[in-house]
């Protein structure tokens, strides 16, 4: 009986040691936070880099306007969390600046540890390098501040839900949400129908698909503008695409209307 009570303590001993190793092993882990994959000297060298020739378009404090889509904030959050930091350095390097100015792989890296710090990444140790892949909502992000330190504005209420029920991703409206558009109801007055002909034969002042042409030429016939009167040209109107800032389309105009 004493030895049958003493083998039970034991035991009891070996499962309290276990647990106390697992509960050790789960304290060490949670303390450890996100991963940290750059280092401030890289987000600072990136930050102006950005400056320099990103924020024309993309804004100083990453907000994106336009064609430019934001680079903090909610919407950048939705379209790069399940990506990784390789895909961000990867695209950023193969299609930035749309100037075609080469930049260094030390400079591209750069630009990308400070959008990563932008949207609330911490830095490390570790330097960002062109084979660093983790993806960026396993970062520790949190809501996305401007340059300045000020939160960028909340998401506006609504805008189409995604699959599993949430709101979000292209088509959403985006952090820095400004009006969103205007849907008019009605029937166009006048309009002609497209037809395969125009499309393989399209009018001198028409775009009717993406590169204007089955063949891909990306230019227009039209011989008005030229090297010569091109310095001329000014800005009409414009109007920023906020709806999700995850679409960059090319404009399409028949009969006159863009």
């Amino acid at each position: 009986m004493r030895r049958d009570t003493r083998d039970r303590s034991a035991k009891a001993e070996r499962v309290l040691v276990i647990a106390i190793v697992v509960t050790a092993i789960g304290l060490v882990g949670a303390q450890q936070g996100p991963a940290s994959v750059y280092t401030a000297a890289q987000a600072t060298a990136g930050r102006t880099v950005y400056q320099a020739s990103c924020a024309s378009c993309h804004l100083p404090d990453l907000a994106g306007r336009n064609e430019a889509p934001q680079l903090a904030g909610n919407n950048f959050m939705n379209a790069w969390r399940t990506r990784t930091t390789r895909d961000l350095f990867e695209f950023i390097q193969s299609t930035m600046p749309p100037t075609g100015e080469n930049l260094s792989a030390e400079q591209y890296l750069g630009v990308t540890a400070y959008i990563l710090q932008a949207n609330g990444a911490p830095a490390g140790g570790q330097p960002l390098t062109p084979t660093t892949s983790t993806p960026i909502g396993q970062l520790g992000v949190r809501p996305a501040t401007t340059t300045a330190g000020d939160p960028l504005p909340p998401p506006v209420a609504g805008g189409p839900p995604t699959p599993a029920g949430g709101r979000g991703g292209r088509g959403a409206p985006p952090a820095n949400a400004g009006p969103i558009g205007v849907t008019v109801s009605g029937t166009v007055k006048n309009y002609v129908p497209v037809t395969d002909e125009m499309l393989r034969s399209q009018d001198p002042g028409d775009w009717l698909m993406a590169r204007r042409n089955y063949q891909g030429w990306s230019h227009s016939p039209l011989t008005q503008i030229t090297r010569d009167n091109a310095k001329d040209l000014q800005l009409v109107w414009t109007w920023a695409m906020n709806e999700g800032q995850g679409n960059e389309p090319s404009p399409l105009i028949h009969n006159g209307i863009l």
